[in-house]
């Protein structure tokens, strides 16, 4: 079912503008029909809550890139339906079926589920989120199926590197994390090449 792209609530407080940047960019170039069907091939998970709210569990990048191609609604795909539970029940599942990441675009957390962002216009902006996308494509390391591993290497990036501003200071650390990829350091992390 096609739901407004702002009825969608997050689970996450921040995402890499430059991933979805690179979205918007995609979506952008597309015809009518190739968006179509690249936004029926990405349907977002949801899950409903106590609140009846509609909340998604992935493609927070794809849905935000699309509010700024003024896409107003997009596919959704029902993971679950939990609006029998309490609201502490509700986030207690969400939180151990790795459905939500209550981390801010500091690294701070874990935050209240109460204080995520109402939709996607709301998401802040973690550099090293972007940094963690770019590396993974650039093959630094695997993509996984483990829920918010891009989150989990920029977690670790936050700790090694510096981000300097513009392009050339994003290269710069891109080029430094590829390098810690190969760190023995890194082995823990999900999708870790050797």
């Amino acid at each position: 079912m096609k739901r407004e792209v702002t009825e969608l609530r997050p689970t996450q407080f921040a995402v890499g503008m430059r991933e979805v940047a690179k979205k918007v960019e995609k979506i952008g170039s597309m015809k009518d029909k190739q968006l179509e069907e690249y936004l029926e091939a990405h349907p977002v998970p949801v899950v409903i809550s106590p609140h009846k709210h509609f909340y998604m569990i992935d493609h927070h990048h794809l849905v935000r890139a699309a509010w700024e191609s003024g896409i107003k609604k997009v596919l959704t795909k029902l993971q679950a339906d939990l609006s029998h539970l309490t609201n502490d029940e509700y986030w207690k599942v969400m939180l151990q079926s790795h459905w939500a990441y209550l981390y801010d675009q500091l690294g701070n957390g874990p935050h209240q589920p109460l204080k995520l962002p109402e939709d996607v216009r709301c998401l802040a902006d973690d550099p090293f989120r972007s940094v963690s996308w770019a590396v993974r494509d650039l093959g630094g390391f695997d993509k996984t199926t483990m829920a918010f591993s891009e989150f989990k290497w920029a977690e670790y990036f936050r700790t090694k590197i510096t981000i300097e501003i513009g392009d050339k200071g994003f290269k710069n650390a891109v080029d430094h994390a590829l390098k810690l990829c190969k760190s023995h350091e890194a082995a823990h992390l999900p999708g870790y090449k050797k």
